[in-house]
């Protein structure tokens, strides 16, 4: 199929694989459906009730959803399937002043994935390009890195998935590590990692949920969806994992035994996996209160507050990463 077009709310258009054109239309379409409206919350939270399993359930994801995937398993993020378009937020000139970060989950037969990631004036992070290729080779993705147009701005080494380090790779007189192999290449294709820190799956996920995508239980009527993490369009196979990707699903007898959401499915999550890198390393951490007279400026002349930020980040030392992020 080709890229899906978004015609307007809750409509896209798109041409199946025999190349015939086709309309999806989702509940959202309807101001009467529509969760961001009073009248369409009220639906929501009435047709949700009325299902076994609510919105979790593959009942739902195939009915409403239009999700024809769905089998067992919670989404782990049901917000994208109402909040996407502002998720997926048009791109623009990403500031000189905001720091970039990249980060890589490596793959041969599947597929590779490199992010690169900034941090606006208030801490908010931005997903901003996308590599994703399958069956490409480590020259062929270095090449492909290096010619991002934002790789020279990068604040700090991309941070890779730690199996990087693995020596897995037989060459003619050693064994070496594929972190070596990019790291050995010449100084115009050469690609340093970082080491990333290995699992984190669930707790990256319920961050996000908790703090970046935050939706509330029962939203009060005047409640709005303000995501802290957006994605450029120029991502869309990020977009696609993170509407798929599900919780592993125990069956009765395992729910008996096991803990809910303790694993994440080990499918389509490459893209899942290098953001995961970058969140875990960088990100996430104790945050500093706000200072009010600043809170103030903010609200009172916001070009103001841009360029204060701004200012302060100029001055931060580099080698302590951490402040960066409130911690």
């Amino acid at each position: 199929m080709t890229a899906d077009i978004e015609i307007r709310r809750g409509v896209t258009r798109y041409r199946s694989r025999a190349n015939v054109p086709c309309l999806r239309i989702h509940y959202t379409a309807d101001p009467e459906r529509d969760p961001q409206t009073p009248r369409g919350r009220a639906w929501y939270r009435e047709a949700g009730n009325a299902i076994v399993g609510g919105y979790a359930s593959s009942v739902w994801r195939q009915e409403q959803e239009i999700d024809w995937e769905a089998t067992g398993g919670e989404l782990v993020f049901p917000q994208l399937s109402i909040y996407k378009p502002q998720i997926r937020c048009a791109p623009f000139d990403v500031p000189e002043t905001w720091r970039l970060f990249g980060s890589f989950d490596y793959g041969h037969r599947n597929p590779s994935a490199f992010y690169i990631h900034a941090i606006d004036y208030d801490r908010n992070p931005w997903t901003i390009w996308e590599y994703y290729e399958a069956g490409a080779g480590y020259k062929e993705q270095a090449r492909a890195i290096r010619a991002c147009p934002y790789f020279d701005r990068l604040s700090y080494l991309p941070v890779a998935d730690p199996s990087l380090w693995g020596e897995t790779q037989q060459t003619d007189n050693d064994v070496k590590s594929v972190a070596q192999l990019f790291f050995e290449l010449s100084p115009e294709e050469r690609v340093v990692f970082a080491k990333g820190k290995a699992g984190g799956d669930v707790t990256f996920a319920e961050k996000v949920n908790g703090d970046l995508w935050y939706v509330p239980t029962n939203p009060a009527p005047d409640w709005k969806f303000r995501p802290r993490w957006r994605i450029f369009p120029t991502c869309p196979k990020l977009i696609w994992e993170l509407e798929k990707i599900r919780y592993q699903d125990w069956g009765a007898t395992q729910q008996m035994t096991h803990n809910q959401r303790e694993k994440i499915v080990d499918r389509d999550n490459h893209g899942f996996d290098s953001c995961k890198y970058f969140f875990t390393m960088f990100f996430f951490g104790p945050q500093r209160p706000e200072n009010e007279k600043n809170a103030a400026l903010k609200k009172s002349d916001p070009t103001a507050y841009e360029e204060w930020r701004r200012v302060e980040d100029m001055f931060k030392p580099k080698d302590e990463m951490h402040t960066l992020f409130g911690g």
